[in-house]
């Protein structure tokens, strides 16, 4: 993925050689964030910027840059920065673009490793010969049993009985199947064992799938996005995850990046009334669908929480707080839009069998999906609201200092002012009196005494 929006301080950067803060970019940012900004540059700047960039950094930077934009800087390299590059990478991230590489590609980067000066470009070869001999021989060689002995430990297998999941032994139509967060290099055997496209697959466990509807050839995606809770996440718990529901030669398969969803409530058996078929798929939803209502009670008490602190002491840390609950919002509210998209396109085109009960909870889910937007939204405007008053009480607060300490700065100038006037050298008044010091500080007090008054009248003294 590139992003362009700092091409034009990148430049600037290059143009300066300011190769610590493309450095501290990569340290701040992350390296995958950097390579979204840096791979939006030209070819020649990205070699500029990975020569002028420690080895390790480069190596790393450049694992995250989209294979296009890899091919492309390896052929402008030379050949012992290529090398360099290629072998500095993480083994299973190097395999994985080797992999990705057509084979014309492959053929050229052989090419450029034999001819190569460096020691390294015998490993990256040994990789390029690995991931060509698997590319050949690998789906040729295994059998239906071998590629499904392989792939059924990745394989959750439960049936539906009386209103209930219960776990399966044997794959048989009206099965359904749960795949958590399987290895890469198993996505190919379970689209062949399962004769579903591998984009299928590649697309359920991409966190930035949007929900939506395929059909190709005799196998249906539904892409569906629900709310997750990760604790473990400091910053924002609550966001929401794509998860792939496919249906293919009567099987239900469900694939997705995260264990412990909402789909964990139906195999531990907390939701009632299961039912198999296309009515599993709906109630799937739906209960997605009131999970987002919880969650967002949830953010919703967590900010009045940090609105009460914020009215006792302002910190700042209880205000990046109510922005990432704001996030939390934006991600619930973008995700339910496409979600209520995608149900309505199931809709139009009948692609789930829709009779009457099934119908109903279709509705059913309109109305909750509805509810839960307005809701989403009206938490983001009061929270929007909240942040601003916040800013705006801030903002006052900053005023009332400053024009405290501009009175104080007043005050303490007049006695300046009249010990300067009298320090002259030149005839001044009470200059042969005795008690011409006395004189000039109960003049500089009293005219302090008469501004302090009218500042006071004034409450320019208040804090």
């Amino acid at each position: 993925m590139k992003n362009p929006l700092l091409v034009p301080e990148l430049r600037e950067m290059l143009a300066s050689n300011a190769f610590d803060e493309l450095t501290e970019l990569c340290d701040e940012a992350s390296p995958a964030i950097a390579a979204e900004f840096i791979g939006a540059l030209s070819t020649d700047e990205q070699c500029v910027v990975l020569r002028g960039l420690s080895p390790e950094l480069a190596a790393l930077l450049f694992s995250h840059f989209d294979n296009e934009v890899k091919l492309s800087v390896l052929e402008a390299l030379a050949e012992r920065e290529a090398v360099i590059l290629l072998a500095g990478m993480a083994d299973d991230a190097r395999v994985d673009f080797l992999e990705e590489v057509p084979l014309a590609r492959q053929l050229k980067l052989r090419e450029l490793l034999e001819h190569a000066p460096v020691e390294q470009a015998s490993e990256v070869l040994e990789d390029l010969d690995e991931v060509q001999a698997i590319a050949g021989e690998s789906h040729a060689k295994l059998s239906a049993e071998e590629i499904a002995a392989e792939i059924w430990p990745l394989l959750q297998l439960h049936k539906f009985v009386d209103g209930r999941v219960e776990p399966a032994t044997t794959l048989e139509k009206g099965c359904w199947v749960n795949i958590v967060n399987p290895p890469r290099d198993s996505l190919a055997l379970i689209a062949e064992s399962f004769k579903i496209p591998l984009d299928f697959l590649t697309a359920s466990l991409d966190a930035d799938e949007t929900s939506r509807v395929e059909v190709e050839g005799d196998a249906t995606l539904i892409t569906v996005r629900i709310p997750y809770f990760d604790e473990n996440n400091v910053d924002i718990l609550y966001f929401t995850v794509p998860v792939g529901v496919i249906l293919v030669n009567g099987l239900i398969l469900t694939v997705c990046a995260r264990p412990g969803t909402v789909l964990q409530d139906f195999i531990d058996q907390k939701a009632r009334h299961v039912a198999g078929g296309h009515r599993f798929i709906l109630q799937f939803v739906l209960r997605a669908t009131v999970l987002y209502l919880t969650h967002l009670k949830q953010l919703n008490n967590a900010a009045n929480i940090i609105q009460k602190k914020l009215e006792q002491e302002t910190r700042n840390r209880q205000l990046i707080k109510l922005f990432y609950i704001e996030k939390s919002l934006v991600y619930f509210t973008t995700s339910l839009k496409s979600n209520t998209l995608m149900l309505e396109r199931i809709k139009r085109l009948r692609i789930l069998e829709l009779d009457e009960a099934n119908d109903e909870l279709l509705e059913d889910i309109f109305t909750e999906s509805k509810q839960a937007i307005e809701m989403a939204n009206i938490y983001s405007d009061i929270l929007s609201g909240m942040m601003d008053a916040f800013a705006s009480v801030i903002s006052n607060n900053l005023n009332i200092v400053m024009k405290l300490l501009t009175s104080l700065t007043i005050i303490m100038t007049i006695p300046v002012f009249v010990t300067s006037f009298f320090g002259m050298n030149v005839p001044l008044p009470f200059q042969g009196n005795p008690h011409a010091f006395a004189i000039v500080i109960a003049l500089s007090v009293a005219l302090c005494v008469l501004v302090s008054l009218y500042f006071v009248r004034k409450k320019w003294l208040e804090m």
